[in-house]
């Protein structure tokens, strides 16, 4: 089987590319095409030796022509390399519940913390004493005014905690909230934001 060589004019990245691999190739640095890969003795097979004469007169030409080595081309060519880039991380968005727009009054059901947790940091900062006007939310965001009323009185607390920590449950009162309303244990209130 003969192997035509046709000339091709070989321009840009397509043809740098063709004349790396066949200079590698010829240099020694990869087996030449009618080698084994897995042996260093020639294989045995017509086109194989067909495809090696290709090869040998096409390094030829090129050496004949005074191009560039395969070490100095694939240097070169790796200088002038447009790298990959890395896709963009997208920006993290921290997601912050957004405000009641209604006035409209919500149903929710509550509980109140205080005698054991006197003097501690609540989340959003400052101790929690008797009278902090305060309740805790798992979400609004911290400073958050919110109505509440319960058996007729009506305070505005602000959200300075998180919790409660038991499912079905809204609000968290502070003491002085609680006390305020005339609140204890679980039970119902109406509540809205307030600006």
């Amino acid at each position: 089987m003969k192997v035509r060589s046709a000339s091709f004019p070989m321009t840009g990245a397509v043809g740098a590319i063709a004349l790396a691999v066949a200079l590698v190739a010829g240099s020694g640095l990869a087996p030449a095409a009618g080698m084994s890969a897995v042996e260093d003795r020639p294989a045995h097979s017509a086109a194989s030796a067909d495809a090696a004469a290709v090869l040998e007169a096409k390094t030829e030409s090129v050496e004949a022509a005074g191009l560039p080595a395969a070490p100095a081309l694939a240097a070169a060519a790796l200088k002038t390399a447009t790298p990959i880039a890395k896709p963009a991380k997208k920006p993290r968005v921290a997601r912050r519940p957004v405000a009641s727009k209604s006035s409209g009054w919500k149903t929710a059901r509550v509980s109140w913390y205080g005698p054991g947790f006197y003097g501690h940091t609540m989340a959003g900062g400052g101790k929690l004493t008797p009278t902090s006007m305060v309740v805790a939310h798992r979400t609004l965001p911290f400073g958050t005014k919110v109505e509440i009323e319960y058996k007729g009185r009506r305070v505005i607390a602000v959200v300075m905690d998180r919790g409660p920590f038991v499912r079905g449950r809204t609000f968290d009162l502070g003491p002085g909230t609680a006390k305020a309303l005339g609140f204890s244990g679980v039970g119902t209130i109406r509540w809205r934001i307030v600006r």
